[in-house]
């Protein structure tokens, strides 16, 4: 009986999450109960995915030496998503289908907490270019992240990509942000998709 009664509160705590958006202070905590879940829900997923043909990439490797590899998506919000598994705090997290930035994993833990462009607390270095040249620039994320340059320089419609001394060579197309799409005084905006794929793949990973 007891089983049953936690199952049940289980559930009702899972659907609840699922169904209306708890802040990001709750978020973690919504996510610790439902972990069992998550798990099962994972494994179900996955064989959906092969159902349907889409298949991820396996571990990322560079040579011979595993690198990253991919995890389960388990909950989304504005600023931030979450995922399954211990990811080491600082590593970048990229979207391996459409090869794009995904954001930085800010916080490690059976469910790890990834920070995106549109949290106002990410600020980050990025590379801004087109096919002739490239500036330096700092992305301030809000809802419509902003981004400012050194060079007085109008870089609307270029490509905008977070910057990483480690792994530019490696993964530069996958350290694709956006694109500017304009100005508004002394910032430019920039296009970001929103979209979060259902898995995602995290460089840098420890355990």
């Amino acid at each position: 009986m007891k089983r049953l009664i936690l199952f049940f509160l289980f559930l009702t705590v899972f659907f609840l999450n699922e169904t209306f958006n708890v802040s990001d202070k709750l978020q973690p905590f919504f996510y610790r109960i439902t972990f069992p879940f998550l798990k099962l829900r994972a494994t179900v997923q996955e064989v959906i995915l092969r159902f349907q043909n889409r298949i991820y990439p396996g571990d990322v490797y560079l040579g011979t030496k595993s690198v990253g590899n991919l995890f389960f998506v388990t909950g989304k919000g504005e600023g931030f998503f979450y995922i399954l598994g211990e990811a080491e705090e600082g590593a970048i997290v990229l979207d391996p289908l459409e090869k794009r930035f995904l954001g930085i994993v800010v916080e490690k833990g059976p469910i790890s907490k990834v920070m995106r462009v549109f949290s106002e607390d990410f600020v980050e270095k990025v590379r801004v270019e087109n096919d002739r040249e490239s500036v330096v620039g700092v992305v301030k994320g809000e809802r419509v992240p902003r981004l400012s340059v050194i060079e007085d320089i109008d870089v609307t419609g270029w490509k905008v990509y977070f910057e990483s001394e480690k792994w530019n060579v490696a993964f530069k197309e996958y350290l694709f942000i956006g694109t500017v799409a304009g100005r508004d005084e002394e910032y430019f905006l920039l296009n970001v998709t929103r979209d979060v794929p259902d898995r995602v793949i995290v460089i840098g990973v420890v355990e």
